[in-house]
């Protein structure tokens, strides 16, 4: 495994953990309720590489 490897698995690990703690996920209901938020969501996070359009 290279450097760069290591550290984009170390990047994605970081951005997970925050992910898991900033976003909360109802208890109550199914999460297939969620979905087409979490679709819209992630609709606009740019693309790895990419500058995002205004």
């Amino acid at each position: 495994m290279t450097a760069t490897d290591r550290d984009r698995r170390e990047r994605l690990t970081a951005l997970g953990k925050v992910l898991r703690t900033s976003v909360m996920v109802p208890t109550d209901t199914y999460i297939t309720h969620d979905i087409p938020l979490l679709l819209t969501r992630l609709s606009q996070v740019p693309a790895s590489g990419t500058k995002r359009e205004e």
